[in-house]
């Protein structure tokens, strides 16, 4: 299997911010850090780029995917 090069980018976040991040991975919502940070990049861009015609799949992906991690935030919150 061939693996996907990927690219360290530093960044800073205010103290808050990085105290949310890190209250959803206490909670599972998402499995790291990084997973938390990569989703919302993913959904930063497929916002910005909505304007664009994407293939039928990569839409419902993206939708699926968007929808599992919005359903994982709201049990949580209800808990």
């Amino acid at each position: 299997m061939e693996q996907k090069q990927q690219a360290v980018i530093p960044i800073k976040l205010p103290s808050q911010l990085k105290e949310d991040l890190d209250e959803l991975v206490r909670l599972g919502v998402f499995a790291s850090r990084s997973e938390a940070i990569k989703f919302g990049i993913r959904l930063l861009i497929m916002m910005e780029k909505s304007q664009l015609p994407l293939s039928k799949r990569a839409e419902e992906y993206a939708y699926e995917e968007i929808k599992e991690k919005f359903e994982r935030v709201k049990n949580v919150r209800r808990r």
